[in-house]
């Protein structure tokens, strides 16, 4: 064999290296690709807008292709169209959210890494003193290897790493969902006090007509100053009040822009006033989502998954890794013997002179790693089967906690639909009658100024009553979807996604 046609067989060794690698690629690569849509089609959701339905639907938050169940009646579709657009905002600009994908895509690059094969190992060895053989010395020595990791310890790893993937993709829902509740919140306090604001404004008008109807009583001796300085001293009051509510309406205004990432001082318009959203769930059906839904529990069922995966990655541990190599030694061929000739038959003897060609040598190298350190090795089984347990138990209290916090908000829209019940069927109209029966005996001499300014009082404090019970209990509806990790609209309008806007 010349040393023209000696490389082939290198080539060869290089196919046979490259086979294991190619296969542990594509492997890779199915993961990641997996892992890959996942999140895109994540990021994708986490832009839109919310999702409307008809009066008895409930939709995933994240997902609009979740089948619908019905749970929720009569919701007015007046909160839902104010608060929509703030949500988008948030959702599109909120830097928390744009950290979580970033998280997420960040834990996605952790799949070819984990999955992929180690560096390859180039060697060369030049020796001042050649090894000498009867072909020659040989000076200098190349090679390459490559360790191959037993298949089922990278396929671990790449689920593994998938797994942590879907974590990040749970913990962005999660993010999204807390996102949409702290929009909510932040616009109910502001519709609160832009209610309260407009109370205030109505009744500065009712008392400075009853100042006028004072003022002349006044005038004529039918009653006493002190009546008209009580009169004055409430408007003062009122005033005072507006001013407060004016601060406090600039605060939440602020707290709805920081979320959209924008400057606190943007103008946020006055919000419209809502009909009193009525209600019907049943708690069990509500529990039954969220345990399906919540993306707290989602990430922690993905950890599970990827702990399950660590404890039999751990088990390969008794099993070696495998590493391949070619091998190339340069020969420097030496000059032959030449035994001298024979003086008997005046003839030279026959000899070699392979040494003349010099042939390299090549070799095809195996070795494995001895995993004989088996307390290291059952320590690490030991620690992955007790991070699995701790995984699970957290799961356990979790599913316990959220099933709590969901029945406790479902209790609050259930107590606080009864209040407004009763405020809007009873005590309100009781409490305007009264204040308007007092103002007519008052006019007639037939009452007291104190028992007038009594029934005013209740009658403002029932009204901002119900406009503060009609935000708690949208509160307490925002809360319960929180804790669902779906989004309960009612609303009789299509379904309307960002992306399919014109």
């Amino acid at each position: 064999m010349s040393k023209f046609q000696r490389p082939s067989s290198g080539r060869r060794a290089k196919y046979v290296l490259a086979i294991p690698t190619v296969l542990v690629a594509l492997a890779g690569c199915t993961s990641y690709e997996q892992s890959q849509s996942q999140l895109e089609q994540a990021i994708r959701n986490s832009r839109r807008s919310s999702v409307r339905v008809d009066t008895t639907a409930v939709v995933a938050a994240s997902n609009p292709d979740v089948p619908t169940t019905g749970i929720a009646q009569a919701r007015s579709t007046i909160p839902r169209q104010q608060v929509d657009p703030y949500i988008r905002e948030a959702l599109a600009r909120n830097p928390g959210i744009q950290a979580a994908i970033a998280n997420a895509r960040a834990q996605l690059a952790r799949i070819p890494q984990v999955t992929s094969l180690p560096d390859p190992v180039l060697r060369a060895a030049v020796r001042p003193e050649p090894i000498q053989t009867a072909a020659g010395d040989v000076y200098f020595t190349l090679g390459v290897s490559q360790t191959f990791p037993l298949l089922a310890k990278l396929e671990r790893a790449g689920n593994i790493a998938a797994a942590q993937t879907r974590v990040a993709l749970e913990e962005l829902n999660s993010k999204r969902v807390q996102l949409v509740a702290d929009v909510e919140r932040a616009y109910w306090q502001t519709y609160r006090l832009d209610r309260y604001l407009e109370i205030n404004r109505q009744n500065r008008e009712i008392l400075e007509d009853l100042e006028n109807v004072v003022k002349a009583q006044y005038e004529v001796g039918a009653v006493a100053q002190l009546d008209l300085l009580r009169v004055q001293t409430e408007l003062a009051q009122l005033r005072d009040e507006a001013y407060r509510l004016q601060v406090q309406r600039a605060a939440s205004a602020a707290a709805i822009n920081q979320l959209a990432d924008y400057p606190p001082d943007r103008d946020i318009p006055t919000t419209q006033t809502v009909d009193v959203p009525a209600v019907n769930t049943n708690v069990n059906e509500l529990i039954a989502l969220a345990a399906e839904h919540n993306p707290e529990l989602a990430a922690l069922r993905e950890r599970v998954s990827a702990d399950e995966q660590k404890v039999e990655l751990a088990k390969l541990g008794n099993w070696p890794d495998l590493t391949l190599g070619f091998e190339w030694n340069y020969l420097d061929g030496r000059e032959p013997f030449v035994p001298p000739i024979n003086p008997t038959t005046l003839k030279r003897p026959r000899y070699s002179r392979k040494s003349d060609v010099g042939d390299d040598n090549w070799a095809i190298t195996l070795q494995i790693n001895l995993p004989i350190w088996l307390d290291r090795i059952d320590a690490a089984k030991r620690e992955a089967q007790q991070r699995l347990l701790a995984t699970q138990k957290q799961q356990h209290a979790t599913e316990n906690m959220i099933t709590f916090r969901v029945y406790e908000a479902w209790s609050r829209v259930d107590a606080q639909q009864h209040t407004l019940h009763v405020l809007d069927n009873e005590l309100i109209p009781q409490a305007r009658q009264n204040y308007e029966v007092a103002l007519t005996t008052y006019q007639i001499g037939n009452s007291d100024f104190t028992t007038l300014i009594d029934h005013w009082r209740r009658w403002l404090d029932f009204e901002q009553m119900r406009h503060r019970e009609t935000v708690d209990l949208e509160l307490a509806f925002s809360d319960l979807q929180r804790e669902i990790g779906l989004q309960l609209l009612t609303d009789a309008a299509p379904v309307v996604n960002e992306g399919d806007r014109p």
